[in-house]
């Protein structure tokens, strides 16, 4: 298997590229994606893979700097196991070679050549203009080495201008292995951008949505916003501390002598593979006037409530009922399932109003284990919502 350098790419493709397969990466226009091909050609150099890095738009000069700069330097594009052909080399192809069918011979001698001289593992393909200059089959023709070596995995970038159709040709007319497609979204949050694994072919997967930024040279799939919900005293405070690496709590005394949140809760958290913020919304009805714009941006809510308290329930109820119109994934977790008198599932749900397909888990949310079980689920209702 070939790494992404992605680990949760890698994660959702089951471990990684299997060797030769053939990879796209389409990216639509305005999407901050450039670091995916770079974060695979950077695992494949750190793994003493052969690479052949084929841009025709740019020198290799430029785009070395371009890769200095979005890595901080972590990569060596001087290594000897990287043979690149660049624009120059274009031109100089389109001098020698002026009809179309002479120049796409030319540069498939060429490739030829390296991949059997330097028996290159992978092939990095900046694919746009080899598009624009023959189109698309006869493009991916150039790059077919025949029998002369081991078949080189294939990693193509192509920026996007025919949307859905053009995925579908490469996955049904010219049989690539791994398709995914970055994009920017404006729903349900302001503005993120997100890659979806659009197919594998070697098993069936859910198509999966990831939101992610880039940070220090890497792609880290983000959740800007999960709030955590529910009645007074049922148990978010500590949830989300549970759920934290880092967390503020804005705590006050109640009129009981008990501690209860005056503001939210922030939690920060890094889980398999996911930057992800936590809020934790206040409980008493005084504070519902701002639970609307915290709903407003998030990805998914996190309804607490307390199973020990049947006179809670009516409360929780209000609460689904101020998310319900957002439309985002929802869990519920009854917690403080340690202590005697917890409520059927039954029970709870006939309370709630809610329906079966909404998961609803029993915790205690002093138990990090459980805690990172409603999460998960959450995460995975998440990454399955069409952007």
């Amino acid at each position: 298997m070939i790494s992404t350098g992605m680990n949760r790419v890698d994660e959702m493709l089951g471990g990684g590229i299997p060797k030769g397969s053939r990879v796209l990466y389409s990216m639509e226009p305005g999407v901050n994606g450039q670091l995916f091909m770079i974060s695979s050609l950077c695992r494949a150099i750190e793994n003493d893979l052969s690479c052949l890095v084929i841009l025709p738009h740019t020198t290799f000069e430029t785009f070395s700097n371009d890769v200095r700069s979005m890595t901080a330097g972590l990569i060596n594009l001087s290594s000897d196991n990287i043979v690149f052909i660049d624009s120059i080399d274009r031109e100089r192809i389109q001098k020698s070679s002026p009809h179309p069918d002479s120049a796409q011979q030319e540069w498939k001698a060429r490739i030829a050549k390296v991949c059997c001289e330097r028996k290159i593992d992978v092939i990095f393909v900046y694919f746009d203009l080899l598009f624009e200059d023959f189109g698309i089959e006869n493009g991916l023709n150039i790059l077919e080495l025949g029998d002369c070596v081991l078949k080189p995995t294939l990693i193509l970038e192509l920026l996007n201008l025919e949307g859905e159709p053009l995925l579908s040709r490469f996955i049904h007319d010219f049989s690539f292995d791994v398709v995914i497609s970055i994009k920017s979204s404006f729903l349900t949050v302001p503005h993120f951008d997100y890659f979806t694994l659009v197919h594998t072919s070697w098993s069936p997967q859910p198509v999966r949505s990831v939101p992610f930024v880039t940070a220090k040279g890497r792609i880290v799939p983000y959740i800007p916003r999960i709030v955590v919900t529910g009645p007074a005293k049922s148990g978010k405070s500590t949830f989300v501390k549970n759920a934290s690496i880092e967390g503020i709590s804005v705590d006050r005394m109640g009129s009981d002598g008990d501690l209860t949140t005056g503001v939210m809760d922030l939690g920060l958290l890094h889980w398999k593979g996911f930057d992800i913020t936590v809020y934790g919304t206040p409980g008493q009805p005084r504070f519902d006037t701002m639970i609307p714009g915290m709903f407003k941006h998030t990805m998914g809510v996190i309804l607490i409530i307390d199973a020990t308290k049947p006179r809670s329930l009516p409360r929780a109820k209000e609460m689904i009922g101020m998310l319900a119109e957002r439309g985002v994934p929802t869990v519920i977790a009854a917690n403080k399932t340690d202590l005697p008198g917890k409520m059927a599932e039954k029970e709870i749900r006939a309370a709630l109003g809610v329906r079966e397909d909404i998961p609803l888990f029993f915790i205690s949310a002093t138990s990090k284990d459980d805690v990172r079980h409603v999460l998960e689920s959450l995460v995975d209702s998440i990454t399955q919502i069409p952007y």
